[in-house]
């Protein structure tokens, strides 16, 4: 029972990352119905950045996480505005291609700037695993989860008890009956796809430390990511955080007692389940309806 308890936490750790990357989906799905299939390279960027800003100049994590936020936040309007917005304009579906594009320009930057060696990134907190009971996490695993979760619930309040929330409730609604209520679609797009960007250079921030600062860091984590979002539904926010980690669990427990290789089979043919049983998500209809 320890050996169970042991790997499922750390697998959940390794869910709330996922949980943080899927959300980005969610974010720009339902402002714009359409996707952003680089979001797996701008974790990458996010943790690169933290790499040089942590390691290579020395800067206070607390200092670097809202940096790396920022400049992913920017970076994101940035690459809206010429990757996807033409194409949404012009009611062309090109904006699949344009965003890998994005992605793999970012790879290729990072390449030339870090190289291709994986680098090692220390802990924020230091090696020593904390105790609940028999059962250890590392205190990055534990930073991770808390911030995933801190991360939703201050997300659920910017969607209820802001205007600006509404407003991209309202456009995920309809854009075309927000647009005629005075509400600046074009401005909530925009910002939507930027905020799944800097979401996605929080997770790499958290999970550098865990992994290897490395170029190609984020592919896997953003395909996982995107698994989990069809899983729970690309319209359910809230419901993303608890398949991301559920399904980091179930990872950690296939791994711990089977074996690493058999993993990502199950863990596909399980999104391929959940899209034959529920198109919309397991979450999806019901979130909807509550929203």
């Amino acid at each position: 029972m320890y050996f169970f308890f042991q790997i499922a936490l750390s697998g959940i750790a390794t869910g709330a990352i996922y949980g943080l990357i899927a959300v980005g989906y969610s974010l720009t799905f339902m402002t714009t119905k359409a996707l952003n299939f680089a979001l797996g390279m701008w974790v990458m960027m996010g943790g690169m950045l933290t790499y040089s800003l942590h390691v290579q100049y020395g800067l206070n994590p607390l200092l670097v996480l809202p940096i790396v936020t920022v400049a992913l936040f920017l970076l994101g309007i940035v690459a809206e505005r010429f990757s996807v917005y033409p194409f949404l304009r012009a009611g062309s579906d090109v904006w699949v291609l344009s965003t890998l594009a994005v992605g793999f320009l970012m790879i290729d930057f990072a390449e030339i700037v870090w190289g291709r060696n994986p680098t090692p990134v220390p802990p924020f907190f230091g090696k020593e695993p904390v105790y609940f009971g028999s059962v250890s996490i590392l205190p990055q695993q534990l930073l991770i989860i808390a911030a995933a979760c801190a991360t939703f619930i201050g997300l659920d309040f910017f969607y209820r008890k802001t205007l600006l929330g509404k407003a991209f409730r309202a456009v995920a609604h309809s854009g075309e009956v927000s647009s005629l209520m005075g509400i600046n679609t074009r401005r909530v797009q925009a910002l939507s796809y930027a905020t799944a960007a800097a979401l996605a250079g929080i997770a790499g921030f958290l999970v550098v430390p865990l992994t290897l600062a490395e170029p190609q860091l984020g592919t896997v984590l953003g395909l996982k990511a995107f698994a989990i979002a069809i899983i729970a539904g690309l319209a359910a926010p809230r419901g993303i955080l608890i398949c991301g980690l559920v399904y980091g669990a179930f990872e950690g427990l296939v791994s711990g007692y089977l074996y690493t290789g058999i993993r990502d089979i199950l863990g596909f043919s399980i999104m391929i389940l959940a899209l034959y049983l529920r198109p919309e998500g397991i979450f999806g209809r019901a979130q909807e309806e509550r929203a």
